[in-house]
């Protein structure tokens, strides 16, 4: 907003539908493990309720992001390179390699 764009609402992607539960509902959605929270941990599911943010579920084969973060290996790992460095999915991976 301080810098002129109007933002409606932030969408946010999640591959752990048990957070998602969490975050929609609160505490109404805590088991034995989770009710030791405190109110402050809630702050996602105040910005959903006011509606200046939405979670949806996106599986963890999808989360590009994870290539980041997590080690993976075969298919997945040739996707996410992929999509990541721009790379023709033609060219075998002998090729690709740095001299």
């Amino acid at each position: 907003k301080a810098q002129g764009y109007q933002i409606s609402e932030t969408l946010v992607y999640q591959d752990n539908q048990s957070a998602i539960l969490l975050e929609k509902n609160g505490k109404q959605s805590s088991g034995k493990r989770t009710r030791h929270m405190n109110i402050q941990y809630f702050f996602i599911t105040d910005r959903i309720k006011r509606g200046e943010m939405t979670m949806k579920y996106c599986p963890a084969s999808e989360m590009i992001g994870d290539h980041f973060t997590k080690p993976f290996q075969g298919v997945l790992f040739r996707r996410f390179r992929t999509i990541i460095m721009n790379v023709d999915e033609t060219v075998p991976d002998a090729d690709l390699a740095w001299e």
